[in-house]
């Protein structure tokens, strides 16, 4: 990290009041009878549920839940995360994990490596490296939801200097997104469309991440998007195929 690019993380950082992470267990189960689909959701700050005051209304349990609301199907979900992480960080800790096993992965990154700059190249490389990681760690080609980075740019927590900046370069990263996952088979930008972040609502007490009410409504989001995925669409006729 440069100096310049250094001084504003420690700006930003010093604006934002640190959470902890959501509490109780970092796995779980939800929806009705019969064989689960395994969802393991790694990432940074909002995968690990800071904001939230455990993960049942936190990301990964918002998410199970509409998704098993909507497929029929029980989720059994866990978490692999750490805050303030950039993807090369969260690879770090991939391989570090004990074993793990998923039908589905989504990944939540990259607002992190916005707030300090990485190239967007570079950190397009860097999130290959780590769903490449994922898969060596699972055993097969699992297929992985890339979450889009959330509008940053309008993010009340921000310095007003620094909003349109890191939100511009947001964009960049997410942009990258769309562009690996057009080039690597079982890849989905996971788009969820407008979020209410000008309501205070959305967000918990540091006006960063999400509140219980906030996750519920990206998690909604998210999972109205993922199940009209083919990959997602084909691991659920494969799971359904195997009942």
């Amino acid at each position: 990290m440069t100096q310049p690019v250094g001084r504003v993380h420690a700006a930003i950082s010093r604006r934002i009041p640190h959470l902890p992470d959501a509490a109780g267990p970092v796995s779980g189960l939800t929806g009705g009878d019969g064989p689960p689909l395994s969802v393991l959701f790694v990432g940074d700050s909002s995968v690990a549920g800071v904001g939230a005051g455990h993960h049942g209304e936190a990301l990964a349990g918002q998410f199970s839940a509409a998704l098993a609301e909507r497929t029929g199907r029980p989720v059994a979900w866990e978490v692999l995360a750490r805050s303030g992480d950039t993807v090369r960080g969260i690879t770090a800790l991939v391989g570090a994990a004990g074993s793990v096993d998923a039908d589905l992965v989504v990944l939540s990154a990259g607002t992190n490596d916005a707030l300090r700059f990485r190239r967007p190249s570079a950190w397009r490389a860097d999130v290959s490296v780590l769903v490449d990681a994922l898969r060596a760690r699972i055993g097969r080609p699992v297929p992985v939801l890339l979450v889009s980075i959330p509008p940053v740019h309008r993010f009340g927590s921000l310095p007003r200097v620094f909003r349109w900046s890191i939100g511009g370069y947001a964009r960049l990263l997410d942009r990258q997104l769309a562009r690996l996952c057009a080039s690597e088979p079982g890849l989905c930008h996971l788009l969820t469309g407008p979020l209410p972040v000008d309501t205070a609502q959305f967000f918990a007490i540091d006006r960063f991440h999400p509140s219980p009410l906030g996750y519920r409504t990206w998690a909604r989001l998210l999972a109205a998007a993922a199940v009209v995925h083919g990959p997602v669409r084909t691991t659920l006729t494969a799971e359904r195929a195997a009942l």
